[in-house]
């Protein structure tokens, strides 16, 4: 399996902190050579990793709804949908999709609260599925959204280019449906090839990423604002 999936893993199988550097130096993981492991120990033991790590604790300390994807984008598993159904998921299916665990219950009693309305949503609602609201079902449970992005859409979708015919509709009921077809087809045609450009240069950052750490343990400073681009767990 690749390095990079399971140096924390490794990490916390073979470290020790009664031990000392040589020791755990000298405890070599199967599979892994001196090299590769006496840089590992090295980056982990930075200031700069352990402060990273200490963050990123307080951070999911602080998560009320973590989501089951772990490091998949959610723009990565909206491809997923749209391939297997060959339809463009809905917000509100993506929220369901990444809240649930495997045995199809919510991770925690917040994401239940909010999935189960949501699910109740789906079954009454007789809009187009794909629509995307600011007051949707979805908007109206998690709140209004910051600037710069809209929560279950993925990377590149924000308000200004998410919800900019919202507005419009709403003001001219009397639009003609034919026009407002043609902007869904567009709209949905659109969104599924930024899926499928998301997902290539997710798995390219991914393999890329693999390469670096296979050769150098770590990632070099030169390159940690690259990777720094991926979406995180939110």
């Amino acid at each position: 399996k690749k390095w990079a999936t399971h140096r924390q893993k490794l990490w916390y199988e073979y470290f020790d902190p009664a031990k000392s550097k040589n020791e755990i130096l000298s405890n070599v993981p199967a599979g892994i050579n001196n090299d590769q492991w006496a840089s590992f120990v090295a980056y982990r033991q930075q200031s700069s990793t352990m402060e990273l790590c200490r963050r990123n604790k307080e951070i999911q300390k602080k998560q009320k709804m973590p989501h089951t994807c772990g490091s998949k984008a959610s723009s990565r598993r909206r491809h997923e949908l749209f391939l297997e159904t060959g339809k463009t998921p809905s917000r509100r299916k993506i929220f369901i999709e990444t809240h649930k665990r495997r045995n199809g219950s919510f991770i925690n009693d917040a994401a239940r609260t909010i999935g189960e309305e949501i699910e109740l949503n789906m079954t009454q609602c007789d809009t187009n599925e794909c629509e995307v609201f600011p007051n949707d079902v979805v908007g109206k449970m998690l709140g209004a959204e910051h600037s710069g992005r809209v929560r279950c859409m993925g990377m590149g979708a924000a308000p200004s280019n998410t919800f900019r015919n919202t507005k419009g509709r709403l003001s001219d009921p009397s639009a003609s449906s034919s026009s407002y077809s043609a902007s869904s087809v567009t709209y949905n045609h659109l969104q599924q090839r930024l899926m499928r450009v998301e997902s290539q240069l997710e798995g390219t950052l991914n393999a890329l990423k693999d390469y670096v750490m296979s050769k150098e343990g770590s990632v070099p400073e030169e390159f940690a604002g690259l990777f720094a681009l991926q979406p995180q767990v939110t």
